[in-house]
């Protein structure tokens, strides 16, 4: 039998090496779209809907709130999300107390003033109380300090005023959650020794930019909460204009801890989708180097073109 030569070994080597890459494609392009997790939560972009004013919460002291009485002629950044969450929530609120702080110090997107924050809890467990607590922990941390206390405390005063965190009933929290596209999963399940019950919820991260008049101008999709972005945002929700739909290709959810497995569910989803575009940018940039390798040598071999 007749050995290959040298060139034919190296093409098929290189086939080889595409195999690897070609189930990666495959593999990534089938996961992202049959993930359960993914089923059970998203968004949909709802521009131009109006919020449901009459939707009835609790205020961070404890108070019965209208909805639409949180609603004044600044525009609104609306926050879904649940107080007790460590991970995708926990991430989302400190980028937003991050850009707010830096744009504090241009003295632009204050609270109270351009624009009001409604944070509001999906978990229809937690309460005041709780609502209480995690504002303290986030004026604490977004307060500029100024050149007196006095001065300090009258712009954590106004600010506090345009910032508030609520709570609700399942009914109320469903109805607005549906009303901004906002999908979720919230499940009771029982703990390992199955002697209490827990709730599990997964759910996306993302904010709704609002009108004055509460209709629903824009979004950010993830934990991002870019300082130009916001400005945007709230520039053309002040007008009371509808903006573009955010890009959606990058959405982040938080998944919590399964106690009937005992398995720590994946947090942040999208890490596998990540590391698959990484790996395949790896293989890509292996694959193409092979290629040139490989021209170069037939050329210098005399494997290319032959002269004229």
């Amino acid at each position: 039998m007749t050995p290959d030569r040298p060139e034919v070994k190296k093409d098929k080597k290189m086939w080889v090496a595409l195999w690897p890459l070609a189930f990666l494609v495959l593999a990534f392009q089938f996961g992202a779209g049959q993930s359960s997790l993914t089923k059970s939560m998203g968004i949909t972009q709802r521009l131009g809907e109006t919020v449901p004013k009459d939707l009835m919460f609790k205020d961070e002291q404890g108070n019965n709130v209208r909805l639409g009485d949180m609603l004044h002629k600044r525009p609104v950044v609306l926050v879904p999300i649940f107080y007790s969450c460590k991970t995708g929530c926990a991430i989302l609120t400190d980028n937003i107390i991050k850009t707010l702080a830096k744009a504090t110090v241009g003295d632009i997107l204050k609270p109270g003033r351009d624009m009001d924050v409604l944070m509001y809890s999906i978990d229809p467990v937690e309460d005041a109380n709780l609502a209480h607590a995690k504002k303290a922990l986030i004026f604490n941390s977004l307060t500029p300090h100024f050149s007196t206390p006095a001065q300090t405390g009258a712009w954590r005063a106004d600010a506090e005023k345009g910032w508030h965190l609520l709570t609700g009933t399942k009914e109320s929290i469903e109805q607005l959650s549906a009303a901004i596209g906002f999908k979720y999963d919230y499940r009771t399940v029982p703990d390992l020794q199955k002697t209490k019950t827990v709730n599990l919820i997964n759910h996306p991260t993302c904010t709704a930019f609002l009108t004055p008049e509460g209709k629903i101008s824009s979004y950010t999709i993830g934990n991002g909460f870019q300082t130009k972005e916001v400005e945007t945002n709230v520039a053309t929700a002040q007008k009371g204009e509808i903006g573009m739909k955010a890009d959606q290709s990058w959405m982040f959810g938080c998944v919590m801890v399964d106690p009937t497995t005992g398995r720590n569910r994946l947090v942040i989803e999208n890490v596998w989708r990540l590391c698959g575009v990484l790996t395949l940018l790896a293989l890509g940039v292996a694959v193409t180097s092979m290629f040139v390798k490989n021209h170069r040598e037939n050329l210098v071999g005399g494997g290319g073109l032959s002269p004229r």
